[in-house]
């Protein structure tokens, strides 16, 4: 079924001022593969995993300098870039990213989220109580 163990989660909170990020998590498979920088996001219903991702991006017609895909004007020579020069998924959103590493089967994908959102809810846990309460104050 499955030749991936992951053998070690590491969890970095987010600040609590941001509504969506949650977290950062690396991960090792095999006490042999460390894959670093995924992102624990707050989906509509309930965590998911954001995969290591880089800016796409592309050259000037002009110049040919690199420029990501929502810049107007090129980094280079300056001349204006067409705004809808990125490809869209599905709904039509433009493609600003690519992820780095990713499961390429379902129940591995599957396998590595379930991982990675015990490992964070258990550090929210071991956070609520390792932070003091003081009388008086409401949780």
């Amino acid at each position: 079924m499955r030749d991936i163990e992951v053998t070690e989660v590491r969890i970095k909170l987010a600040a609590e001022d941001d509504e969506k990020l949650l977290g950062y998590c690396s991960v090792t498979l095999n006490n042999a593969f460390v894959i670093k920088d995924l992102k624990i996001i707050q989906g509509d219903g309930s965590p998911f995993i954001a995969m290591p991702s880089r800016k796409i991006t592309d050259k000037c017609p002009r110049c040919s300098g690199k420029n990501h895909l929502r810049a107007k004007f090129c980094n280079e020579c300056g001349s204006k870039l067409d705004p809808q020069r990125a490809e869209t998924d599905q709904r039509g959103r433009a493609k600003l990213h690519f992820d780095l590493v990713h499961p390429i089967k379902p129940d591995v994908r599957e396998y590595v989220h379930r991982k990675i959102v015990e490992a964070y809810q258990a550090e929210l846990a071991r956070g609520q109580v390792a932070a003091p309460h003081r009388d008086g104050e409401d949780l």
